[in-house]
């Protein structure tokens, strides 16, 4: 697929046509990593997403504007959803949806038997009602949501379930475009105009970072690394960017041939740390006091060391990091991340 070729300007008016609500503390700061960039032998930059602002941030922060606006432009007056006790997403739209009035419902599947830290523990500071399920099997986790969403809808509740609303998924492509313009906007200032090597998890703000930067013509390859094999995180790139273009006004769609994909630094699984996502985390947090995460970011920077001690970035690069947070998730590998035991 090829996208039109874009102005600056035809592409923000595009995303200013959308209905929004100001949540995500923005832009945030590209910010040059010097010691990282000396011990890896390439410049890179990284793009703070993790201080988008609201509960900690991330880049799911970005999204809430336009899926707020989706949810309250419906009439909504509860926010549902489903995602399991690692979820940054259900965090994230948890704190928008109080953000913004909504009661806020998540059913975390297997997850009755986890401690209340990390994500869970900010879910119920914000005052959400968690369903904590022993089971994680689709088909009972569907039966449980639907009966859910149908004694609301019984008691005279208006539910955005944010699993059958699109722009609960493709609010990230479209977040992801727009950050595309700041992105390059900061890197003009900086003089960086060629050369760009972008890493980020793969899912909706890879899909909005590849599509937009193509529509602008800009000089970037997008690399997206997986977290998880499919069956355990599935990250539906095409879909979620698919559905975005639609909102968007475009005719144009995605296939997977267009997607690149990094799986080779998903380790033991989806929320398993392998070795190399733990040593990425110890030298960021040691070189540049920059915590990352063990489900998300510490995978995406294993890429990055990956590919810098195997000489596959030439001395014109730059490269970009971008930090999309999930942070609370720290907590809850204590003893994965520590580094000795302590009496």
């Amino acid at each position: 697929m090829k996208m039109p070729t874009l102005t600056r300007l035809d592409l923000r008016q595009r995303i200013d046509a959308l209905p929004r609500i100001n949540i995500a503390c923005i832009p945030t700061p590209l910010q040059e990593a010097h010691n990282l960039s000396n011990e890896l032998g390439v410049r890179i930059l990284i793009k703070r997403e993790d201080l988008t602002g609201l509960a900690m941030g991330g880049n799911k922060v970005r999204h809430m504007d336009f899926c707020m606006a989706d949810a309250i432009q419906k009439g909504a007056d509860v926010s549902l959803n489903v995602n399991p006790w690692m979820s940054n997403n259900a965090r994230i739209i948890g704190a928008a949806s109080r953000r913004v009035g909504l009661d806020y419902i998540n059913v975390a599947p297997a997850s009755k038997s986890r401690p209340i830290q990390g994500n869970l523990l900010i879910q119920d500071i914000i005052g959400t009602d968690m369903h904590l399920l022993d089971t994680s099997e689709p088909s009972e986790v569907n039966e449980y949501v639907d009966k859910l969403e149908t004694k609301l809808v019984e008691q005279g509740r208006t539910v955005y379930n944010h699993i059958k609303e699109h722009m609960s998924r493709s609010s990230a492509t479209i977040a992801y475009m727009e950050a595309t313009l700041e992105i390059d906007e900061q890197l003009k200032k900086i003089d960086i105009t060629e050369n760009i090597e972008m890493f980020i998890a793969s899912g909706g703000a890879h899909g909005g970072l590849m599509l937009a930067s193509q529509a602008l013509t800009l000089p970037w390859t997008v690399h997206g690394v997986l977290v998880g094999q499919p069956e355990e995180s599935y990250a539906d790139v095409v879909t979620w960017s698919n559905n975005a273009l639609n909102h968007l006004g475009f005719s144009e769609r995605l296939t997977w041939d267009d997607v690149e994909q990094l799986d080779k630094y998903i380790g033991p699984g989806y929320a398993k740390p392998g070795q190399d996502c733990i040593e990425a985390i110890r030298m960021v947090a040691e070189l540049e006091g920059i915590l990352l995460d063990p489900v998300y970011t510490g995978k995406v920077m294993a890429a990055i060391i990956d590919y810098a001690k195997d000489n596959r970035f030439t001395e014109k690069d730059t490269v970009i990091f971008v930090h999309t947070g999930g942070l609370p998730e720290l907590f809850d590998f204590a003893d994965e991340l520590k580094r000795r035991d302590y009496t």
